[in-house]
């Protein structure tokens, strides 16, 4: 594998993310299915990155605007990965305010006021020293050869659902708990060429309002990516569903991310270089 840590990265990122919760419920004889969908935004995402430092900022074009972005709505995430030798440590916040909730597929409304909010995280151990999970989230290392690895993980979530459009206000808090077993390839087809794929199945409980139900985890990642020493560009999809059982009915949480970027490696600034060493050194990193 070789590694880019040198280098300063500026990319441009198309990134659609949402956090999506679907439920059926049976209320004596009657069935129930509702499916709450966020006025997602999509939106174009720059980005400069050098070592510990990564600065982006994001909006959305007009281009990307749709009869939806009309609506009173809004959609915030951030995310970060640190990493100390084998270990893996990614941190996830989204906060979204408009849903669609859509009955059966057969009515659909829109609430202005729903929101939800997320906050959590999974800390991972990789086995294998030929393996680079780096390869799969960022651009400061490329895989040489082809490997693969078990990856287990521990995730701790909150959420939160709230909605002031309903004459009873709905308030919930979740606590999500989940240890899951993975497993990630990175299948070079040439030294420019990779394909990433991995696959994590699990399981842990939910704890909401005081009651504790099991739940089952299931998370994907897929990965297309060309890399030369300065250009690069990728595809990216990622998932991760958290679904829970009680009786007849059944809860599902679901947050996606799909990222198509470009982007390029140059030398950093001699005096930038030279700044943020010393600005380390004196913070003991």
């Amino acid at each position: 594998m070789v590694s880019y840590n040198e280098k300063m990265v500026g990319s441009i990122t198309y990134q659609n993310s949402s956090n999506t919760f679907f439920m059926t419920y049976e209320d004596g004889a009657d069935s129930y299915k509702a499916e709450f969908i966020p006025n997602t935004q999509q939106r174009l995402v720059a980005g400069l990155s050098y070592k510990m430092i990564d600065v982006s900022v994001g909006f959305t074009p007009n281009f990307l605007k749709n009869d939806g972005s009309k609506l009173e709505s809004n959609n915030f995430n951030l995310g970060f990965r640190f990493n100390y030798k084998k270990w893996y440590q990614s941190v996830t916040f989204i906060n979204q305010k408009g849903f669609f909730i859509d009955f059966d597929h057969l009515q659909r409304f829109y609430l202005p006021r729903f929101r939800s909010t997320k906050l959590g995280g999974t800390t991972s151990y990789v086995f294998n020293d030929k393996f680079s999970y780096k390869t799969i989230f960022n651009q400061n290392q490329w895989q040489l050869k082809s490997a693969g690895s078990f990856v287990p993980n521990f995730s701790v979530y909150y959420t939160n659902l709230t909605s002031k459009d309903t004459p009873d206000h709905v308030h919930v808090d979740m606590y999500t708990f989940s240890l899951a077993p993975s497993y990630h390839y990175n299948w070079v087809i040439s030294q420019k060429f990779l394909v990433s794929a991995g696959l994590l199945v699990g399981a842990g409980i939910n704890i909401a309002d005081k009651d504790v139900t099991p739940l089952y985890e299931v998370s994907t990642n897929i990965k297309l990516g060309y890399n030369a020493d300065s250009f690069f560009t990728y595809l990216g999809v990622n998932s991760n569903s958290f679904f829970q059982e009680e009786g007849k009915n059944e809860f599902y949480d679901s947050f996606a991310d799909v990222k198509l970027a470009v982007g390029y490696r140059f030398d950093p600034p001699k005096k930038f270089k030279k700044l943020y060493n010393e600005v380390t050194r004196r913070i003991g990193f």
